[in-house]
């Protein structure tokens, strides 16, 4: 899976939302001046509603960039939603383990992957290596240096940077086990699915991005109630951006304390994943040890 081949073929898929034209151009970019080239999936530039292309359309895509002979890795567009309309049909069988880059909504694919044992790769969409341009509006901010950094070194070596964090709950030791996991809200949304994350003997990351703290009880509840930390060994938060109390009393660290603590497990928060400039690449999948000052890769 990894390391990728000197001058890598990736494929860009957009299974989910709609990606801005301009912002991927300048991603491909990037990519390419790491040395590899990049090749558009057929369907890449359609539209319907809210996704980037049909159900069929996506499907057809996705199915293509993991089983083309030729294609090293792929490499979501961006997020947004839709990649669970491509779940039941992939060919599970016929996939040989090419890495798959993303996060957000591709959260969903991780998961897939993960029950099919598969590993894959949490980073920034290829949208959001793009160049800050604050002077747009709404300013675009996209994966900061180190971020872009700590996923072409992954590509490269195959080796993903330690995960800094900080202690937040749960008792103070050290545990390893496979890293999985991902945005919070896509995750709650495959609970009774057979895609639903399981985290037995892992470690379990949650992010997310505009959900009011009473939405975040809400799905972190529903991951809890249907066993995903069921045998879980520990807990990192990365980052939970705009998910703002209206009132000063409490805050989203204060629902994510009380419905983590009673779990018992060592549980990290500051992780620098999500809907930030910080998002460091990882593998889901790969076994890490969780430690009070984060995630390191034994």
């Amino acid at each position: 899976m990894l390391p990728l081949p000197i001058h890598a073929r990736i494929a860009v898929v957009a299974p989910a939302g709609v990606f801005s034209t301009d912002r991927l151009a300048r991603g491909i970019e990037v990519v390419r001046s790491w040395g590899h080239s990049v090749v558009e999936a057929p369907n890449l530039r359609c539209q319907h509603r809210y996704c980037a292309g049909t159900a069929s359309e996506r499907t057809a895509d996705l199915i293509w960039a993991l089983t083309e002979p030729g294609i090293d890795a792929v490499w979501f567009a961006r997020g947004g939603y839709g990649t669970v309309h491509t779940l039941a049909t992939l060919p599970w069988d016929r996939l040989d383990g090419r890495p798959v880059i993303g996060f957000s909504d591709a959260t969903a694919l991780h998961a897939a992957c993960w029950s099919k044992g598969f590993r894959t790769v949490h980073g920034p969409v290829l949208q959001g290596l793009c160049d800050y341009d604050l002077q747009a509006a709404p300013p675009v901010v996209c994966a900061d240096p180190e971020s872009r950094k700590s996923v072409q070194t992954l590509l490269s070596t195959g080796r993903a940077a330690p995960l800094p964090a900080e202690p937040f709950c749960g008792p103070d030791v050290v545990v390893r086990g496979p890293v999985v996991g991902g945005n919070l809200s896509v995750l709650a949304s495959l609970c009774g699915t057979p895609w639903a994350l399981r985290g037995q003997g892992a470690i379990v990351v949650l992010e997310d991005v505009g959900e009011a703290p009473y939405r975040i009880d809400r799905l972190l509840t529903q991951l809890i109630d249907c066993g995903t930390f069921d045998g879980a060994v520990g807990v990192a938060l990365g980052d939970f951006n705009q998910c703002r109390s209206e009132v000063a009393s409490y805050s989203v660290r204060d629902v994510l304390h009380d419905l983590l603590q009673p779990l018992g497990l060592p549980v990290v928060a500051g992780v620098p994943i999500g809907h930030t400039a910080h998002n460091y690449a990882w593998v889901h999948g790969e076994v890490g040890e969780l430690r009070p000052d984060g995630i390191d890769w034994p």
